[in-house]
């Protein structure tokens, strides 16, 4: 899992996404109590869940608690996604992809809300000036936070030229919702028998 955070780090910063202070990844380790943590510019730790260590240990470890189906976690500086905190508005479901594995993301917020936040089930959007993306395996985070970044881009284009943003129907939030709801209670069940969850295809 140590390397695996690190590739996911090279990953990342190949895009621009972990380049600045306050970015961050960690991997649960199922059953342990644990987390794997790496913060950008430091080196790869294990943190118990319990006893985080700092602000952005502690937003990890709060993460995990709320959501028991999130096996990964990060807190980045892609680019499309910041410019979305500027609008101060939550992003809707432009793309049926966005809608099967985001599901609803929120305003810009702080790590005080996450309760709320988090409790619809939604696996990106912005807290405490960086984007939060969430997965049940590192891969799916990984998906996750370029995919919400690629949306980013396209919605905020589309309001600041003027154009009319619509979200996708109705039917198809339900469908996806379903679904996504449906594999977080399997990764929840799989991390509570301390066993990885299954990797999602891509849709």
């Amino acid at each position: 899992m140590h390397e695996e955070l690190l590739q996911a780090a090279a990953r990342l910063t190949t895009k621009g996404f972990f380049q600045q202070s306050g970015d961050s990844l960690s991997l649960l380790q199922p059953g342990s109590g644990l987390m794997l943590l790496l913060q950008q510019g430091g080196e790869v730790q294990q943190v118990a869940l319990e006893r985080p260590t700092d602000n952005l240990s502690r937003l990890h470890a709060e993460v995990y608690r709320l959501r028991g189906d999130v096996g990964a976690v990060a807190t980045l500086s892609s680019r499309w996604s910041l410019q979305l905190g500027e609008l101060g508005e939550a992003m809707p479901a432009v793309f049926d992809e966005q809608a099967r594995h985001i599901g609803r993301s929120w305003a810009p917020a702080t790590a005080q809300q996450l309760p709320a936040l988090l409790a619809a089930g939604g696996n990106a959007g912005l807290v405490d000036g960086h984007l939060l993306a969430l997965g049940v395996t590192r891969n799916r985070m990984l998906f996750n936070a370029e995919l919400f970044e690629k949306c980013a881009m396209a919605y905020v284009l589309a309001r600041l030229g003027g154009g009319r943003v619509r979200q996708v129907p109705w039917w198809v939030r339900l469908i996806a919702g379903r679904r996504l709801l449906k594999d977080q209670a399997n990764a929840a069940a799989s991390h509570a028998f301390g066993q990885p969850a299954a990797e999602l295809g891509a849709y």
